[in-house]
């Protein structure tokens, strides 16, 4: 498509009240005079405002990489006296070294746009970067654009899966629908919704619009929640070409998507099969990435960029040089639509690790660019135990799919120090599931293909011990929320000899214990430690955050049942794997073919 009009790359944003309100992530100051107002929609600069920030800034080295730039502009509106600074940045051995590559003043008594070519820049640096100072002016808005001649045609499906999320799914829903109606490049000719409801809890007249189709679902998880709006885009009769899998519970900016779509619209001639990813940024305190994307090595995966404070200039920097990873979460990634008619669908694995393994079987670059971002709830604050069935057997799934290394100690190992683990734990149901994960996957593929997964997921959901409120503990165990307890066991030191010798205490006679107040002791429901559990005969394992938790108590014959059981199934899976993990890998094409899989033989929408 031959265009010679600007085009838009990235716009600068400003905190908002309902998104982030962390100002350094979008511009740096030291004078308390710089401020956005927000109900009037202007940055207020009474001194110097910098954009050396995650959000704003602009890595010239990763666009790029991805795509055909032949020039680069910085567009502002602004009204007022300025002088802009525009600087490149660029890694060496002593950190980053900084050059001011052009200054210019501009001056106006009511809002006007200006621009200038910094095409140099993207030569010249890795980063750019541009400063205002004022005396009072104010920015109104702006941003990096490029005119092209050939822009690659982009329609965007963006497919949310949610199960009884209203306040966060309303709430986007809602931000989206704001945007649309007001963005002069996304509309509903390049862009649509579906929204897969696996709650069915929603209603169509609340939902639907032209930017939106609501989509009813069983509760087949994530993994089978994506794919349904996936399959129902692709057989929409609308030629989208690109597929965009969102969380239900992020806090998202809108930007985010004119980001991606600007990436994909300018992407190079051998880029046709580009991913876009985005980052997650904690949200419990709003600048912590937990991960930009991640490496999975056929055994473990490895996070890039994960535990960085974004908020500090070096970090910022940084993002323009990190390694391409083989995955990226579905909080938020975008990829072709035609992925389907290639290698299939996602495996049905109701949840954990289907991203990770329809990246691998798919994905040839991912994009991974700062400021395309979203926030989620962190996931180490939460422990839903039955998920520790669908981790054991989709990683066992995983590898047979992806590695012709069958990795087979490895597998074992953590059979035994999964089980061992959660028998220390006093979590005995927990070691029932990755009992079953293992007996399961060993079932083969056909067992996999046909299972009910709705049905599943509420058995191994009916195996757990049910999470109680503080009165119902009270009331039935006696114990309590006890903060010298839960603090202690957060800090306690171990006794390693003492607690390997005795198995942590689970070989010891009961004279031996501690003697706890109220006969209980504590540990973090999402985050246990082995030492929590060493001499201690009645546990509290309680989440702080959602007051409630559940009571165990040491039962010493579980270890020598768990042990028993150990010791035939790692035998019965020594003797069966190598056969059972060809058949997935050579019957994959059967595992990805929705909606035929998954024990499904009719259409989806029927």
């Amino acid at each position: 498509m031959v265009n010679k009009e600007p085009t838009i790359i990235r716009s600068v944003i400003f905190p908002h009240s309902d998104i982030c309100g962390k100002t350094e992530l979008y511009y740096r100051t030291d004078s308390p005079s710089v401020r956005y107002c927000e109900e009037e929609g202007f940055l207020n600069i009474d001194g110097t405002a910098g954009f050396d920030t995650y959000f704003n800034s602009f890595s010239a080295v990763k666009y790029k990489e991805y795509c055909k730039l032949p020039n680069l502009f910085l567009k502002l509106r602004v009204c007022g006296n300025f002088v802009v600074r525009i600087f490149g940045v660029k890694k060496s051995e002593g950190g980053f070294e900084e050059e001011l590559i052009t200054e210019k003043e501009l001056s106006c008594s009511s809002p006007e746009e200006f621009s200038a070519d910094i095409s140099t820049a993207l030569e010249m640096s890795d980063t750019v970067y541009f400063t205002l100072t004022s005396n009072g002016g104010k920015l109104f808005g702006g941003g990096f654009y490029t005119v092209s001649e050939q822009l690659s045609p982009v329609d965007i499906a963006v497919v949310i899966c949610t199960f009884k999320r209203e306040k966060f799914l309303l709430h986007n829903h809602a931000a989206i629908n704001r945007y649309l109606n007001n963005s002069k490049i996304l509309n509903k000719n390049n862009i649509h919704f579906y929204i897969v409801d696996n709650g069915r809890t929603l209603k169509p007249e609340t939902i639907e619009n032209e930017n939106v189709t609501l989509v009813l679902n069983d509760n087949t998880g994530g993994s089978g929640g994506f794919t349904r709006g996936y399959y129902e885009a692709v057989n929409s009769g609308r030629k989208f070409t690109h597929i965009l899998f969102m969380d239900d519970d992020i806090v998202l900016d809108c930007e985010m998507l004119l980001r991606v779509y600007a990436i994909l619209r300018l992407r190079s001639p051998g880029m046709k099969e580009l991913s876009v990813g985005g980052t997650m940024i904690r949200l419990s305190d709003m600048v912590t990435q937990h991960e930009v994307s991640a490496v999975w090595d056929g055994k473990r995966l490895h996070s890039i960029g994960t535990e960085t404070d974004i908020t500090k200039r070096e970090n910022v920097f940084e993002t323009a040089y990190y390694p391409e990873g083989n995955y990226n979460a579905w909080w938020f990634f975008c990829f072709p639509a035609d992925w389907q008619e290639k290698y299939g669908y996602p495996l049905q694995f109701f949840v954990k690790l289907d991203d990770i393994e329809y990246s691998l079987r798919c994905a040839d670059r991912i994009a991974l660019i700062n400021g395309i971002a979203v926030w989620h709830e962190d996931f180490d604050t939460k422990y839903p135990g039955f998920q520790e069935y669908y981790i054991k057997r989709n990683e066992l799934i995983l590898t047979s799919v992806d590695s012709k290394k069958g990795y087979t100690m490895f597998q074992l190992r953590k059979l035994i120090a999964s089980v061992l683990k959660q028998t220390i734990f006093q979590r005995y149901f927990l070691a029932d599931l990755i009992f079953s994960a293992y007996r399961d996957y060993l079932k083969g593929w056909k067992h996999f293909n046909s299972t009910d997964t709705a049905l599943l997921n509420q058995s191994l959901m009916a195996r757990c011990l049910p999470l109680k409120n503080d009165k119902t503990l009270m009331d039935e165990y006696g114990v309590y929320y006890d903060e010298e307890k839960y603090t202690r066991s957060r800090t306690e030191k171990s006794h390693l000899k003492k607690q390997f010798l005795s198995l942590n205490g689970i070989l010891l006679p009961s004279c031996f214990y501690r003697k706890d107040k109220d006969d209980f002791y504590m540990s973090d429901l999402a985050q246990p430690r082995v030492t929590n559990f060493y001499k201690h005969r009645r546990m509290l394992h309680y989440d702080p955050a959602a007051k409630n938790g559940y009571v165990t108590t040491i039962r010493r014959r579980r270890l020598w049942l768990n042990l028993f059981r150990l010791f035939f199934r790692s035998i019965d899976f020594m003797i069966r794997y190598p056969f059972v993990r060809r058949g997935y890998r050579r019957h994959l094409c059967e595992l990805a073919d929705y909606p035929k899989n998954n024990g499904k033989t009719k259409d989806p929408t029927q």
